[in-house]
């Protein structure tokens, strides 16, 4: 009988809410007519008692809604409800068990922070083991990382990680300061550590704040102190900028230890002698073309010491020893900047902030012009074989030649122009050049010939063939066509030289490997058609002040005296190459184009898909060469001989470096050191 009354309460509840549920649809079907007559009202369409009746029946409608909602107050009881009470906030005080980690970080390595991570220490084991309901899990610490970033704090991740796994309930921190110095990172970890378990939330309790993350109301001055410790990180960030720059104004550069090097209260640096070996080694072997991995393994095998105390070498240890101007006795202060304390994001101080540099700042272990040489092998170490001589003949018909290794780097249009300009005298100097001059046609002769001076002779490269020996230069290769290697066909090894007033290459025959020899053929016999050379390509295009985008052309002149031969080509009788030759060739196109090819007021003249092959812009209006110009450009060529052919060059001094002692030398001084070691 009771559980009949029940059901039949319950269906008059049922009964009673489905009623208050019409009366409200209905309702709002009235409200949805008002607003259909309030938008005839926007229409100027009602009249002022239709009007009338519309603000009546809103007013209506609105009352109505408002009766409703009383009723549904009214009749809520709270008898049949059992409210559940929420747990106790969250306090770091509460007597729960909590199993609990410590984490502690100094941003240094030094004395007094390696103290502050031991006090820290054992203030938390003893803190911890006087609490009854307190268990020590473990201590994570940080020594010498910065709290602006996460990601070079191991200890701080593996914390996370074990959270993760809730190996425990509690982490204390000195402060938030300490947790982290980056507001993102700080907050988005204590949200990580109280959500990704959301039945077992993992508080930090900062006991310099007294701030106990799971504790709502304390959110705010969490929020607060984050922002603080950030600011107070960037804010060591200027102060630290601003005293750089006071110490680079007062000329108090700041100098570290470095192996050869210790460095003095007052700033200075004073070599050690057994460590200054060891750098020395390494500045001599790669001089002489040893390898950095060659180097490594012979100081590991001497068991020479690092810094550090290391015996075991790679070869970026050995790369990093040879690109610190400290070794040299030079000093450059803040060489790179922090762009982004948070990320520890470097730079180049490439003009960013102020920097200083000292030429002779203490004694180097190496002459400058010794490591000026030995920084120009890094591009091209596997290719060269230690530091290259530049030689210059300085007699004979091929005076001012300077001899050419494709790979060296250290070469430039000066130092070409210096190196030939050197083996002439004055008077000898201003003679060529005028009779340069002439021969490129850019002054006349002082002298009429009496000779054919009105007759003028074709230029050579119109009547070029394949069977004709010709070069091609680009901005980063030389190539030879067969013609060539069928001239020097026994030889294996050639020398190139090159003259930058006469402006001529030319090739002969060498014996042997040499530093100025190039291999023309291969072991197996195979040909060597073309060779890198862009930074001999580079002072070439620069010396000719050509294009880059074009490709020269130059026909050889081949001479053989006794048996010796030698090839030389005339840089200022180009075929230019300009664009891919196409499968049908509009046959009304003149066969032959001419284009500006040199650099004039950075400009560049336009050429068409269809030329393949162009010359000169200023040979449209001229058949070719004077007789008399002619046969000045061929003196050189024709009175060649054989002792001209044969002759050495001399050793030069590279502008680009400065004087430095001789392979030989660099490796007697070598062996002799690793005798001592």
């Amino acid at each position: 009988m009771g559980k009949e009354k029940k059901l039949d309460e319950i269906l008059q509840e049922v009964k009673s809410f489905n009623e208050e549920a019409l009366a409200e649809e209905k309702m709002l079907k009235e409200l949805e007519a008002t607003y259909l007559d309030e938008e005839a009202l926007k229409d100027g369409t009602l009249d002022p008692q239709s009007m009338a009746l519309l603000y009546e029946r809103r007013k209506l409608a609105t009352e109505m809604r408002r009766q409703l909602i009383r009723e549904r107050i009214s009749m809520a009881g709270t008898d049949k409800v059992q409210f559940i009470p929420p747990k106790p906030a969250p306090s770091i005080k509460d007597d729960s068990f909590k199993k609990v980690a410590v984490y502690a970080r100094v941003s240094t390595k030094s004395l007094d922070q390696t103290s502050s991570i031991e006090n820290q220490t054992r203030y938390y084991k003893e803190k911890i083991a006087k609490n009854p309901n307190w268990e020590l899990y473990h201590i994570y610490s940080d020594e010498g990382k910065s709290g602006t970033s996460k990601k070079w704090r191991p200890s701080f991740l593996q914390m996370i990680e074990d959270a993760k796994d809730q190996k425990f309930d509690l982490i204390l921190c000195a402060s938030v300061s300490r947790f982290a110095r980056n507001v993102a990172e700080c907050l988005e970890e204590i949200t990580r550590l109280r959500v990704m378990n959301p039945l077992h939330p993992v508080g930090v309790y900062f006991e310099t704040e007294n701030i106990y993350s799971l504790d709502d109301n304390s959110k705010d001055a969490l929020d607060i102190q984050a922002m603080l410790a950030e600011w107070e990180s960037r804010n060591k960030s200027r102060r630290m900028i601003l005293s750089y720059d006071q110490r680079i104004f007062t000329c108090q550069f700041p100098v570290t230890d470095l192996l050869g090097y210790r460095h003095t209260k007052t700033g200075k640096l004073v070599m050690i002698p057994e460590e200054a070996k060891t750098v020395r080694v390494i500045f001599l072997a790669f001089f002489c073309g040893y390898s950095a991995k060659e180097i490594a393994e012979i100081l590991t095998a001497k068991q020479r010491h690092t810094l550090r105390g290391r015996t075991d070498w790679t070869s970026n240890m050995v790369k990093s020893i040879m690109t610190n101007e400290r070794r040299w006795g030079q000093l450059q202060a803040r060489k790179t900047v922090v762009i982004d304390y948070k990320k520890k994001k470097t730079a180049k101080n490439d003009g960013i902030r102020e920097g200083a540099f000292v030429e002779d700042h203490h004694v180097g272990i190496v002459s400058p012009e010794m490591a000026r040489a030995v920084s120009y092998l890094f591009p091209n170490s596997t290719k060269v074989d230690g530091v290259q001589e530049i030689k210059v003949i300085n007699e004979g018909n091929l005076k001012g030649f300077v001899s050419v290794n494709p790979y060296w780097y250290a070469v430039d249009n000066n130092t070409f122009l210096d190196i030939c300009c050197s083996v002439y005298d004055e008077e000898e100097l201003e003679r060529i050049e005028y009779e340069s001059r002439v021969r490129n046609g850019e002054e006349l002769s002082k002298v009429i010939s009496m000779e054919f001076s009105d007759y003028q002779i074709p230029y050579g490269i119109y009547f070029l063939t394949r069977t004709m020996p010709s070069v091609t230069l680009t901005k980063s290769q030389i190539k030879f066509n067969k013609a060539c290697h069928d001239k020097f066909e026994q030889c294996k090894y050639i020398e190139l030289l090159y003259h930058p007033i006469y402006q001529m290459l030319a090739i002969r025959a060498y014996d042997e490997q040499t530093d100025t020899s190039i291999c023309w053929k291969k072991d197996d016999g195979k040909r060597v058609n073309h060779f890198n050379v862009k930074a001999f390509m580079k002072a070439l295009y620069q010396r000719m002040d050509w294009i880059e985008d074009y490709q020269f052309q130059f026909r050889g002149i081949y001479r053989e005296r006794g048996h010796s031969k030698i090839l030389f080509f005339s840089l200022d009788e180009p075929r230019i190459h300009v664009g891919k030759r196409k499968e049908t060739v509009d046959p009304t196109l003149d066969p032959i184009q001419y284009i500006k090819y040199k650099n004039e007021d950075d400009q560049k003249c336009a050429v068409a898909d269809l030329m393949y092959a162009a010359y000169p812009m200023e040979w449209q209006n001229s058949i070719g060469l004077s007789h008399a110009m002619r046969k000045r450009r061929d003196r050189v060529t024709e009175s060649i001989t054989e002792d001209d052919i044969c002759i050495e060059g001399n050793c030069a001094i590279n502008p680009l470096i400065g004087e430095i002692p001789t392979k030989q030398e660099a490796m007697e001084e070598l062996e002799a050191l690793l005798i001592e070691m």
